[in-house]
């Protein structure tokens, strides 16, 4: 038996919690590259824009789909995915945050 919280299960939980998370860091990502852009309006700037917008709706897909409780989703996956794409992208907010 699995342990549920608000109707998900734990692992289903923990992915979307993971996955608000990414979403956080992403919107710091996109303050950060629109600021940029305002100051340097070169093209590579606004390809981080579109990368960090993509990934976003991404999140925020993920996060309808798990809570629909979908069988196209599963929990453990979304959540290795999730943790890996949270270090990637803390990895990413820190580097553009020195520079």
């Amino acid at each position: 038996m699995a342990l549920e919280l608000f109707g998900l299960t734990l692992i289903k939980t923990a992915a979307i919690g993971i996955e608000i998370a990414n979403i956080g860091i992403l919107l710091g990502l996109l303050y950060l590259y629109i600021k940029s852009y305002r100051q340097i309006k070169i093209g590579f700037t606004v390809g981080l824009i579109l990368f960090a917008a993509v990934l976003l709706i991404r999140s925020i897909l993920t996060i309808a789909l798990l809570i629909m409780d979908n069988d196209i989703l599963t929990g453990r996956q979304v959540l290795v995915g999730g943790f890996i794409e949270f270090i990637a992208l803390t990895i990413l907010l820190k580097i553009t945050w020195d520079y």
